[in-house]
């Protein structure tokens, strides 16, 4: 038999409250008082952790990331999101001085173009340029009916004006039993500088047909219409008698498109890859080497002779603007793989013809 333990005052007068609320008190309410000192617990301020838990993990350490996308400016942006790894550029279309403008303030990463770069301001380094494709240059007509054919000689005279009617000995006798109609030829021309103009300056100034300070991207020859854009140009194109030059990549669909003579007398639609389309005999050696097979020069026989190069013009220093070395490793392995792949309407270059850029980061 245990003995009878006595209570003290105070004791007992906590046990008779308790035994009174406790009457009182729902079970409910109970349960609530016994969870609070628990949930109090639980409330740790930081740094804190209840008696024997756990230590929470360290958070990882910051990793090198990828530089965020490159922004490529310019006239030229005709590399499809497939060329490219997805996120690797971001093209913006710009005219050529604007672009350059952007790259010049540090503001942009690459400008892919097709003309050269202008001087940069004052205190500002040039750029370097490398290309990267080819595109051919498509002589749009108006002649309804007639399926034109040009070489480059006769084109040159009709851009300049020495040839102003489609009828004219010269035409004619590229298109023996053609219909030509006694219509003037209504050139339409780019004022604005562009690399279709300059391209085919080039052929003209190289042939003997113009003089060389012809040699420009923003002649207007023998023009009826001078314009600022494709847009306007691809307008003229519905008066009967229009002529205008378009890059492969803009030329307006279901328009009239003149074939040109190439080396071996063959006329050829225009087209930017480089590969031999001469006649091949089942059993003979291909022309060129495998990695060549699609390339060559726009003298070879079958070659569209009338094409114009892409640029890539990047900064050579890149350590400006907080910019990481990795940003202009990215923005090398861009232009490879420009360089590598076709764009639209744009073909590949020789590899002979590829350089390294020579890009410098601090020195």
């Amino acid at each position: 038999m245990k003995p009878v333990q006595r209570l003290s005052g105070p004791q007992q007068f906590f046990r008779r409250e308790v035994t009174r609320h406790r009457a009182r008190t729902p079970r409910w309410l109970l349960v609530l008082l016994l969870l609070l000192p628990a949930q109090a617990q639980a409330t740790l301020l930081p740094g804190e952790r209840v008696s024997g838990e756990r230590p929470a993990p360290p958070a990882p350490e910051a990793t090198l990331s990828l530089p965020p996308p490159l922004l490529v400016v310019g006239s030229t942006p005709v590399w499809t999101t497939g060329t490219v790894t997805p996120g690797q550029a971001v093209n913006t279309v710009l005219p050529t001085e604007d672009a350059f403008h952007e790259l010049y303030a540090g503001r942009a990463d690459l400008v892919l173009g097709t003309l050269p770069p202008p001087p940069p301001p004052a205190g500002t380094s040039s750029p370097l340029s490398v290309p990267v494709g080819v595109f051919a240059i498509s002589v749009a007509y108006s002649l309804p009916g007639v399926d034109l054919r040009l070489d480059i000689a006769t084109l040159c005279a009709l851009l300049s004006g020495r040839v102003s009617a489609w009828n004219a000995p010269a035409v004619a006798v590229l298109n023996p039993g053609v219909a030509l109609p006694a219509l003037p030829v209504l050139l339409s021309a780019r004022t604005a500088r562009n690399g279709t103009s300059l391209a085919v300056a080039g052929a003209c100034v190289k042939d003997g047909i113009w003089p060389p300070d012809q040699y420009k991207s923003n002649w207007s020859g023998g023009a009826a219409f001078r314009r600022a854009t494709l847009g306007a140009q691809r307008t003229d194109l519905n008066i009967p008698g229009a002529l205008a030059l378009f890059p492969l990549q803009a030329t307006p669909p279901g328009v009239q498109v003149a074939r040109l003579r190439s080396g071996g007398g063959s006329y050829v639609a225009p087209r930017s890859e480089l590969g031999l389309s001469g006649p091949r005999l089942p059993g003979a050696r291909p022309l060129l080497p495998a990695a060549f097979r699609p390339l060559h020069a726009s003298s070879e026989v079958g070659a569209y002779p009338l094409r114009g190069l892409v640029w890539a013009s990047v900064m050579a220093e890149q350590a400006y603007r907080e910019r990481g070395p990795e940003r202009a490793q990215a923005l090398l392995a861009l232009i490879s793989a420009m360089r590598s792949s076709s764009g639209r309407g744009v073909g590949r270059l020789p590899l002979n013809t590829w350089t390294t850029p020579a890009l410098h980061y601090g020195g």
